[in-house]
């Protein structure tokens, strides 16, 4: 009897042990089009990521809701939960070790955008040092970008989204303004500013977005979710998701 019930044991472990977790995982995310925002019919979480992670929930089985969070307050229970994960977080050096990853799931690339028609020609990212005014959003990424590479001609709104200096980009209020290439045009043309704004010059940075798993996620969680997504990168599926958009 105690063979057969090790057995029993042993056979429930084998069919069930590697989805343990199925439906525990904290996701979150917050809303950053195109790569994860509400659809306007039905308020669904769509995007990029938002789609390749699902992409890979189907493949490893997992049922976990996704919840949109403020970055801010999403950063804090990664911090602090196991098994909680949050995306698109840009992996840099000085996060490397503070999180467990799963990745890339989507590139990024910062510009500079100027309104259609403007003379600004940028040969360098120095040559937007001598422009009149860029707009920038105060504890925005862009510009804390700026302030570290020492750039001083910058318009800095104190508060609200960063957005807004699009209208003053179109109105000739600033000169440039630094955002996502992706982000920046489909905000653009949430607007009513589609085609307005161009890109000029060369990228301020390129990165990989990646999922961040909290530190002390089990391993086989991390191996199981970025197999899922080697695969799907391997037969087409993440690249089809990005032509969508």
């Amino acid at each position: 009897m105690k063979i057969r019930g090790l057995l029993i044991l042993l056979t429930l472990v084998l069919c069930f042990g590697s989805v343990s977790w199925a439906g525990d995982l904290i996701l979150m995310t917050e809303i950053f089009p195109p790569y994860q925002y509400k659809d306007d019919v039905d308020n669904k979480l769509i995007g990029i990521t938002t789609e390749v992670v699902e992409a890979i929930q189907k493949k490893v089985g997992d049922t976990s809701k996704v919840k949109v969070y403020p970055w801010t307050r999403g950063l804090k229970i990664l911090e602090t939960k196991k098994n909680s994960a949050l995306f698109s977080m840009l992996r840099t050096d000085e996060r490397e070790e503070l999180y467990k990853w799963v990745g890339p799931i989507a590139k990024m690339e910062m510009v500079f955008f100027k309104k259609k028609g403007s003379p600004i020609e940028l040969a360098s990212t120095d040559d937007a040092r001598k422009v009149g005014k860029i707009g920038v959003t105060k504890g925005v990424g862009n510009h804390g970008v700026l302030v570290a590479q020492g750039f001083t001609n910058l318009d800095v709104i104190s508060s609200g989204i960063d957005e807004k200096n699009i209208k003053k980009l179109v109105k000739g209020r600033i000169d440039l303004w630094p955002s996502l290439v992706g982000p920046g045009l489909y905000n653009a043309k949430r607007m009513g500013f589609d085609g307005e704004i161009v890109p000029v010059g060369v990228p301020l940075f390129k990165g990989d977005f990646y999922i961040a798993f909290n530190k002390q996620t089990d391993d086989a969680i991390i191996n199981q979710w970025q197999k899922a997504l080697d695969e799907l990168i391997a037969d087409g599926t993440v690249d089809a998701i990005k032509n969508r958009y």
